[in-house]
Parts: C-alpha cells; sequence; structure tokens
C-alpha cells in the first residue's frame, strides 16, 4: 500500500494548493521509480542520501517542475525580468506555484547564489504565521497527517531508517512532544 501525503505545514505555505500538487507530482515521480519512504519537509535532508537516492530525489523534482511550468513557458516568462523576489512572487502568481519554486529555478539556472536563495527561502517562510485555537494538539495532528502516516514515521525510526530529528520533522512537531503523540495514536487506533 502506498502513501502520499501532503502535511498541515503545506497546506498552509504559500498558495497552498500549489505546494500539495508540486508534492503529488513528486511523489508520481517517486511512484514510477518504484521508490518510496517518507521525504522531508525541507531540502537539507538531501545532503545526507545516498549518490543514487539524491539522483532520484533531484530526478523527481525536476519531473514535477517540468510538468506544472514546462521550461520553453518559463524561458518566455523569464526573458525580461530580473532574477529577484519580485520577480518570483510575479511568476509565482502566473503560473500558480510558489515563490520557492521560482527562485529554485532562478538558483539552478545561476541567476542567483545558493545564499540568495536560501534567505529568500527563510524569509518566505517566517511570513508563516502559526494559527492559535483550541482543541487537542495531538488529535489535530492526528487528523491532518492520519495514523497511518504517523505510524510510518515511527516505524521507520524503530528500523533505524531516520533519527530522532528527522522523526520530528516529518511529523512537523518537537521532538519533546513524539512520545505523546505516539500514544494518542496508539489510544486512537481501534
Amino acid at each position: 500500500r502506498r502513501i502520499i501525503n501532503i502535511n498541515d505545514r503545506e497546506l498552509i505555505v504559500i498558495k497552498a494548493e500549489t505546494r500539495q500538487i508540486f508534492t503529488l507530482f513528486h511523489e508520481l515521480a517517486h511512484l514510477l521509480f518504484r521508490t518510496s519512504g517518507v521525504d522531508a519537509t525541507n531540502d537539507d535532508f538531501v545532503d545526507r542520501l545516498s549518490r543514487e537516492n539524491r539522483q532520484i530525489e533531484v530526478i523527481c523534482n525536476s519531473l514535477a517542475a517540468r510538468i506544472m511550468v514546462p521550461t520553453d513557458w518559463f524561458d518566455e516568462a523569464t526573458a525580461d525580468l530580473p532574477p529577484n523576489q519580485a520577480s518570483a512572487e510575479r511568476l509565482a502568481e502566473r503560473f500558480s506555484v510558489s515563490r520557492e519554486f521560482v527562485y529554485r529555478e532562478f538558483r539552478e539556472r545561476d541567476l542567483i547564489t545558493a545564499g540568495e536563495y536560501q534567505r529568500a527561502a527563510r524569509q518566505w517562510a517566517e511570513q508563516i504565521q502559526s494559527g492559535s485555537g483550541g482543541g487537542n494538539h495531538y488529535y489535530t495532528k492526528i487528523a491532518y497527517l492520519g495514523t497511518e502516516y504517523i505510524n510510518l514515521a515511527f516505524r521507520r525510526y524503530y528500523q533505524n531508517r531516520i533519527d530522532y530529528d528527522q522523526l520530528a520533522d516529518f511529523l512537523d512537531m518537537k521532538p519533546r512532544h513524539l512520545t505523546q503523540l505516539e500514544n494518542y495514536v496508539a489510544r486512537a487506533q481501534p
């Protein structure tokens, strides 16, 4: 059984549906390669992968990018635009993709530096405002992620395929809350 999960943070990120669509195309590429697993929510994890798995991640990202914005469309749209944040916002709106997506394209074409890309991505991530409200945080997390995904993440941890920090990242939780989440999941299952 295969699971594609788009977590609640991705629902909040700029233009939520565009992030979800990119993730779905990326995961579709994984299915085509017959690879599976839990992918991190940021790019830092790619540096820790084996050479082969790193290549697969790059190819999956490339496939998703080309489906969403074919190269010739991007070339035409950027012909008269400077590679800056304002252009990224404009193109993101035009193609219904995220600003990070456009900035990554700028980076991959060596139009901006890795530092410029990272600064902009950090700045945009900081713009995300965390919601407040009542209810039980653990039940909300279970409702968003689903018990199957949470159990898959914990299994990967117990199989020593991911470390504790990666588990926290996959579940979008602080490490100190993971044990409590696991307890709530155990109680939520029939």
